[in-house]
C-alpha cells in the first residue's frame, strides 16, 4: 500500500480501523446473507401410523414450504415465471440446516416450528443457472401503523380482535424488509394519532424515526364497509414517499384486511427487491478514487461499504488528500452495483477517465 501522506499517533486507532476493511464487512456480509436465506417460523403438524414416519413427512414438507418462502423473499414474480419445475431431492440439497424451535410428539402426530436455512451460494448458483436475478441484501427495518375505520369506531392504539386476527395470519418475518409494531406506550401514544394515519400525514417523521430507531415509517388506513362486505385501503412509506391503494371484497373482515396487509407488504417489498437485484451470473473487479477530506471520512465509507453484499475483497491501494485508491470484487452488473451503492449512502460516478466513489451528502 502506498500513503501519500503523514499520518499523526492521534489519527493512528482510525487509521487501523481503515486497515480491517475485509474483516468488518465479512462479518457484517455474512450475517446479512444469513438473515437473507433463513426462513423462520415454519409449523407443521403432521400425523401418521408412527411418529417417527409423521415427523419424516412433516420436516420434508417444511423443507419445501420454506424453498417457496425463500423463491417469493428473493426473487420478483417475472423471475419465478421462468424456473422450471425442480425435483424435492434438488430443492432440499440448497438446504444447509434445520433448526427445531419447539416440537411434540405423540404415538401418531408430530408437530413443530422451525426454522430452515438455506446455503447461499448454493441458491445463487442455481438460480444463475436460469438467468434469474435474486436480491443479496436485506432490506432496511420500518415501523408499522396501522389505523382501522368499522363503522363509527375508529382504533390505531386500542385492540381491535379482527386486526389483531388479521395481523396475526400474515407472515411479517420471511420478508425482505423487517417489519416492526409499536407497542402502544404513552410516549409512542403521544408521538402520533389517529387521525394523521388516517391522512398518511408523516410530518412527524422525523420524530418517529428517532424514537424508534429504524430508517423508515410505514402508515395504513383502511374502512370496512358492513353493507358492501368490502374494504377500502391506502398506505404511505416514508421511503421516496411510496404511496398505495386498494378495494378488497370479502366475507368477513379478517379476510379483507389479511388480504390487505399481503398486498401492501409485496408493493414494497417488490419496489425494494426491483432496486437490488442481482445477476449472479456476471461480476467484476473495480479500482476507484475514493474522495477522502480526512481519515474520518475514508472510516464513514467503510463502513457503508460493509453494508454493501455485492462488494467483496475491498483493498486500500493508497490513502492521501484529497483522494485515496481502493478496488475491489464486486457480483451482479455494474449498473446493479451502482444502485446498491447508492442504497448505502454512496455514489459512484465518472470523474475525468477515472470512476470516484464518494459518501452522498
Amino acid at each position: 500500500m502506498k500513503v501519500l501522506f503523514r499520518i499523526s499517533a492521534v489519527m493512528t486507532l482510525c487509521f487501523v480501523s481503515v486497515l480491517s476493511f475485509g474483516h468488518s464487512s465479512l462479518a457484517q456480509t455474512t450475517e446479512s446473507l444469513d438473515r437473507l436465506f433463513t426462513i423462520k417460523a415454519i409449523k407443521v403438524d403432521e400425523t401418521a401410523r408412527r411418529a417417527s414416519e409423521a415427523q419424516r413427512t412433516a420436516l420434508a414438507k417444511a423443507e419445501l414450504e420454506a424453498f417457496d418462502k425463500l423463491l417469493l423473499k428473493v426473487t420478483q414474480p417475472e423471475g419465478r415465471a421462468i424456473l422450471p419445475e425442480i425435483t424435492t431431492a434438488e430443492k432440499q440439497s440448497l438446504i444447509s440446516g434445520l433448526e427445531i424451535v419447539e416440537e411434540s410428539s405423540s404415538s401418531r402426530r408430530y408437530t413443530a416450528t422451525l426454522n430452515v436455512r438455506f446455503e447461499p451460494s448454493l441458491v445463487s448458483q442455481f438460480l444463475a443457472r436460469y438467468h434469474v436475478p435474486h436480491v443479496l441484501s436485506v432490506g432496511r427495518g420500518l415501523v408499522v401503523f396501522y389505523a382501522f375505520e368499522d363503522g363509527l369506531n375508529e382504533y390505531l392504539w386500542q385492540r381491535n380482535t379482527s386486526s389483531d386476527a388479521a395481523i396475526d395470519q400474515v407472515d411479517w418475518i420471511n420478508r425482505i424488509r423487517n417489519y416492526t409494531f409499536p407497542v402502544g406506550g404513552l410516549r409512542e401514544r403521544a408521538l402520533v394519532s389517529y387521525e394523521e394515519v388516517k391522512e398518511l400525514d408523516l410530518s412527524k417523521r422525523d420524530r418517529l424515526l428517532a424514537f424508534y430507531n429504524l430508517p423508515s415509517v410505514l402508515f395504513i388506513h383502511s374502512t370496512w364497509n358492513v353493507q358492501s362486505s368490502s374494504l377500502s385501503y391506502k398506505f404511505k412509506l416514508s421511503d421516496d414517499n411510496l404511496v398505495g391503494d386498494g378495494y378488497i371484497e370479502a366475507a368477513t373482515s379478517i379476510e379483507a384486511q389479511e388480504t390487505m396487509f399481503e398486498e401492501v407488504l409485496e408493493q414494497i417489498d417488490s419496489v425494494w427487491r426491483s432496486q437490488l437485484l442481482v445477476d449472479t451470473g456476471q461480476g467484476g473487479s473495480m479500482d476507484v478514487l475514493l474522495e477522502t477530506t480526512s481519515l474520518e471520512s475514508l472510516v464513514e465509507v467503510e463502513k457503508k461499504l460493509a453494508d454493501v453484499t455485492l462488494v467483496q475483497n475491498v483493498k486500500i491501494d493508497e490513502v492521501g488528500l484529497p483522494f485515496s485508491r481502493i478496488s475491489f470484487l464486486y457480483t451482479g452488473r455494474e449498473d446493479q452495483l451502482v444502485v446498491a451503492l447508492r442504497f448505502a449512502g454512496l455514489n459512484l460516478e465518472e470523474y475525468g477517465e477515472e470512476r470516484l466513489l464518494k459518501a452522498r451528502n
